[in-house]
C-alpha cells in the first residue's frame, strides 16, 4: 500500500493566527466492513480551521472517513487522534471522553431524515445541549438563537418527519450548531436540495469558514468544492483539481 504525506503545509497557509496546529491525525489507519477493506493505511493530518473537501468515486471511503473522525467507527490497525487524544473503542467507552468528542465534532449526514429522531424540532435541537448538561435556561437560549439564525422559528413545534427535505437539512444543521462544535463534517450536503436551500447552505458554509471552524466536506459538487476548499483530499485514483492544493489517500 502507498502511504501519503500528511498535511500539505508547503501548498497553503490559510490560517496565520494558528498555523500548523494538528487537530485531526490519522496514522496508518485501516478499517474494513466485515472482510472488505474500505480505508487502507490512511495517513492524513487536518489542521484546526482548515476547510477540506473530500473527493472520490462512490464507495471510495469518504463517508467512512467522516464516521471515523466522529468516533463512530474504530481502526482495525493504526491510530486516529483528535487534538492529541487517541480515539478508539477503548477511549470511546469512557462516557466523558465520548461526550466531549461529540461536543467538538458535529456530523451532518447525507440523509437528514436518518439523523432526526425526536418528536419535535424543539426537542431535536435541544437534545445535544441537554446531553452536555446545560441548564434548561441555557438550552432554551441556544435553541432560540439557532432557530433565529437559521430562520426556522416557525418549525419549532413541528415533527421533523413531516418537514420538507430542505427544512430537515436545516434542522439537522441546527441540532449540531446548538452544540457549537469546533469541527463540522458534511456528507454530500447539497444532495436533494432545491436551488434556494442550496444557496442558503453555501452561504452558511462560507460563514462557518469565516468564523474559523474546521470544515470537512465530502461532495461531488464542484460549485460547493470551489466555495469552501482550502485543499482537496482525493480518494483512490480520483483526478480532479490537480492544479489546486491536494493530497491522495486510500490508494491500492
Amino acid at each position: 500500500m502507498t502511504h501519503t504525506s500528511h498535511h500539505p503545509q508547503a501548498l497553503h497557509h490559510p490560517h496565520d493566527l494558528h498555523p500548523g496546529h494538528p487537530l485531526i491525525v490519522f496514522d496508518d489507519f485501516c478499517f474494513a466492513y466485515e472482510s472488505r477493506p474500505v480505508l487502507s493505511h490512511i495517513d492524513l493530518t487536518i489542521d484546526a480551521a482548515d476547510s477540506v473537501v473530500l473527493m472520490g468515486d462512490n464507495g471510495s471511503g469518504k463517508s467512512t472517513l467522516l464516521k471515523a473522525i466522529c468516533g463512530l467507527i474504530y481502526p482495525l490497525q493504526g491510530t486516529y487522534r483528535f487534538d492529541g487524544a487517541v480515539v478508539d473503542e477503548k477511549t470511546m467507552r469512557d462516557p466523558l471522553f465520548a461526550k466531549r468528542l461529540h461536543q467538538r465534532v458535529g456530523f451532518i449526514f447525507q440523509d437528514s431524515d436518518s439523523q432526526l429522531f425526536c418528536a419535535s424540532v424543539d426537542e431535536e435541537i435541544a437534545f445535544g445541549p441537554r446531553q452536555m448538561g446545560l441548564s434548561e435556561e441555557e438550552v432554551e437560549q441556544r435553541v432560540s438563537d439557532v432557530c433565529r439564525l437559521l430562520g426556522i422559528e416557525d418549525l419549532r413545534t413541528r415533527a421533523p418527519y413531516n418537514l420538507s427535505g430542505g427544512e430537515q437539512k436545516k434542522v439537522a444543521i441546527a441540532s449540531v450548531l446548538s452544540m457549537n462544535p469546533d469541527v463540522y463534517c458534511f456528507d454530500e450536503p447539497l444532495n436533494g436540495l432545491d436551488q434556494k436551500t442550496r444557496e442558503w447552505l453555501l452561504g452558511f458554509l462560507r460563514s462557518l469558514k469565516k468564523a474559523g471552524k474546521t470544515l470537512i466536506v465530502a461532495t461531488h459538487d464542484q460549485s460547493l468544492a470551489d466555495e469552501v476548499a482550502d485543499y482537496f483530499v482525493y480518494f483512490g485514483d480520483y483526478h480532479g483539481y490537480e492544479d489546486r492544493p491536494h493530497i491522495h489517500i486510500n490508494r491500492s
